[in-house]
């Protein structure tokens, strides 16, 4: 069989846009519908979406190559028919019963529905081994993805003509395994969109998850800008057919008021958002704080839950529904990649608490994913839905990891609240001078094992302090090193906070690049009430903060995550259970830069942190003398006797 006329039933936004890809690779279409007003609007819109495709001198030609019709009897001699009607079972098993007396012998019937079963419709017509699911993504002129879905009678030859033709259109596919409702892509999908509707009416505002979606999550729209764009009364359709044949899915009360209500998106000039001229435009949405108090795990954990539904039902493989869904959706990342790096752990974390809250079944967590994430919890051990690359080294009380792009240095003496000791200034720098190294790291990130990023200057470490000449071999030997490693690092440091960040622990933070915060951390330099200072955040806290950190220099009070960040020590607060996925969104960003670009920018602020050079050693030096003074070995023995210092200026 040689396909050369296509015809397409439907002339709404999926109709129109196969019957344009089709006519721009080569092939005559007919396009029929109920009334000359619909095709005629769609002829329009054809025309105007070629003029944002192709030159105005070649518009014409493609036109011309479409024809209309309102009669079934012109679909006589087409050789693949796509019907693409609104999706209602009823409405598109009536187009089929109607249309097969009019086909010639051997012509393909494909159906563009995104949710009904390919069977049930097949068995509608008298030519089942001629049926097939061919569904196009949404606008079919720009996605470059196609769910193919047999039925039990479809032929292969019908199979290979199908992909004959998607070839010509220059479409990629995915080849469903099983006919169920939704297919893939939609089952996905619609899990998404009721998550967010669900957190819309937890009184979470639109614009904010639609930024979180876009921001954190990466996609190209939020999901109310999509079901705007989509239409609400097609996911509802969608919706109602796939609980008719049995998905216990819940329907949002939210949603179905807009469908009473008949506010259906851009095509009534109002949806979740407001389309005057009834054309689609993205909001002007941008980051803001409230973005950061969303978890977009829940977005994530209800895909990855339908994702493995799908793999423990051979429905379709790992690697079709990443495919299906970066190039279906345009997502950055599939849900069983966005899984691995949220951590399996954290992604069923998610789910049992969803379900222990609400005891929808929409957050039961699947069997197969509970089984496999037993022995696989993502990136972070090197093996979750995919494998990646991973490894491990200690020294003494710091571990250093390669995961992926990034390395992680974590302290890890939890038993003393990270504490850092001669071993860990030590450390650190060396596992820096290692990562740096690293072609394959991109940036590090350092944080503190257990409860605690770290509590400062270990006490113990300090009483041996005895005389200056042993601080000032910690000096010269340790601390200055580190310092001046962080202040010229070539690659982005990341700070991920937890716990209390106090003293030296508070100052590493400010030699960082950017600084992940729990909202239960605690920022403190405390030095003073130990009769020492803080060296680095004198001079360099008091540049960051415009002198705003004195206060806390000299009274040692404690700040919270956010009055941190209001002074600009910290960049992104984040509820604890986001931590690592604040780290995955921060570091992913990052590994996509040029490795060029990163060291540039890396170079121009190294340059100016320069200026501080001199006075961080001069500041680092006073502490060395005041390790010499009577007050110094007071203020350590009383916080040691836990009493009251008794100071004499000596």
């Amino acid at each position: 069989m040689d396909t050369k006329k296509i015809g397409v039933i439907g002339s709404g936004t999926m109709g129109h846009g196969i019957a344009e890809v089709s006519a721009l690779n080569g092939f005559d279409v007919i396009m029929v519908d109920i009334s000359e007003e619909a095709l005629n609007n769609a002829m329009s819109k054809i025309s105007e979406s070629l003029s944002k495709l192709i030159s105005r001198n070649k518009i014409a030609d493609v036109m011309k190559k479409i024809s209309t019709s309102t009669n079934y009897s012109n679909l006589r001699d087409c050789d693949i028919i796509i019907e693409a009607v609104p999706e209602k079972y009823e409405l598109k098993a009536k187009v089929f019963r109607e249309i097969v007396s009019y086909l010639k012998e051997g012509a393909i019937l494909g159906t563009n529905t995104s949710t009904i079963p390919i069977n049930d419709l097949a068995e509608e017509t008298s030519r089942e081994d001629k049926f097939i699911g061919i569904h196009f993504m949404n606008p079919p002129t720009l996605m470059p993805l196609v769910e193919i879905i047999l039925g039990k009678k479809t032929s292969q030859e019908t199979l290979n003509e199908v992909l004959k033709y998607l070839k010509i259109i220059k479409k990629d596919y995915v080849i469903l395994k099983k006919d169920i409702p939704g297919f893939l892509v939609n089952r996905i999908n619609v899990k998404t969109f009721i998550e967010s509707i669900i957190m819309l009416e937890e009184g979470n505002r639109k614009e904010d998850i639609d930024a979180m979606a876009r921001f954190r999550l990466g996609l190209p729209m939020g999901f109310f800008e999509l079901l705007d764009y989509i239409g609400i009364n097609v996911v509802y359709n969608a919706l109602s057919e796939m609980i008719k044949r049995g998905e216990k899915l819940l329907v949002p009360k939210t949603l179905e008021k807009m469908v009473k209500d008949r506010r259906f998106g851009v095509k009534s000039g109002t949806g979740f958002y407001n389309y005057p001229s009834k054309r689609f435009k993205k909001q002007l949405l941008t980051p803001n704080d409230a973005i950061y108090k969303l978890n977009p795990g829940r977005i994530v954990a209800v895909a990855a839950n339908e994702a493995a539904w799908l793999i423990s039902n051979d429905v379709a493989t790992r690697e079709d529904i990443e495919k299906s869904m970066t190039l279906g959706m345009n997502w950055p990342h599939g849900p069983l990649y966005f899984a691995d790096h949220y951590g399996l752990d954290n992604i069923l974390r998610i789910l049992k608490n969803r379900y222990d809250e609400t005891k929808l079944q929409l957050y039961e967590a699947n069997t197969y994913l509970k089984q496999f994430s037993r022995s696989n919890i993502g990136v972070k051990s090197g093996r979750g839905f995919f494998n990646y690359s991973y490894s491990r080294e200690d020294i003494g009380p710091v571990s250093y990891e390669i995961i992926e792009n990034y390395a992680l240095i974590t302290i890890r003496r939890p038993n003393r609240l990270n504490a850092l000791n001669e071993d860990v200034w030590k450390n650190i720098r060396v596992f820096l001078e290692k990562a740096e190294n690293n072609r394959n790291v991109y940036s590090v990130v350092l944080t503190g094992e257990g409860s605690s990023f770290s509590s400062g200057d270990d006490i113990e470490m300090m009483k041996n302090w005895t005389n200056s000449a042993a601080a000032k071999r910690w000096l010269e030997e340790l601390a200055w090193p580190l310092v001046n490693k962080m202040l010229n690092y070539t690659k982005p440091i990341i700070a991920a906070v937890k716990g209390y960040a106090f003293g030296g622990g508070m100052e590493l933070t400010l030699l960082s690049d950017i600084v992940i915060s729990t909202e239960n951390a605690v920022f403190s330099v405390p030095e003073s009430l130990i009769a020492a200072f803080p060296p680095i955040v004198s001079p360099i806290g008091t540049y960051l903060t415009n002198k705003r950190i004195v206060r806390y220099a000299l009274t040692g009070d404690w700040l919270s995550a956010e009055e941190a960040r209001n002074l600009g020590i910290v960049d992104i607060v984040v509820p604890e259970d986001q931590l690592d996925i604040m780290i995955f969104e921060i570091t992913n960003k990052l590994s996509k830069l040029s490795p060029l670009s990163l060291r540039a920018i890396k170079n121009a602020l190294n340059s100016s942190k320069t200026l501080f050079a001199n006075s961080l050693k001069n500041s680092l030096n006073e502490l060395v003398i005041l390790a010499n003074s009577k007050d110094f070995f007071e203020g350590m023995r009383a916080f040691l006797e836990k009493r009251k210092p008794i100071y004499r200026g000596e």
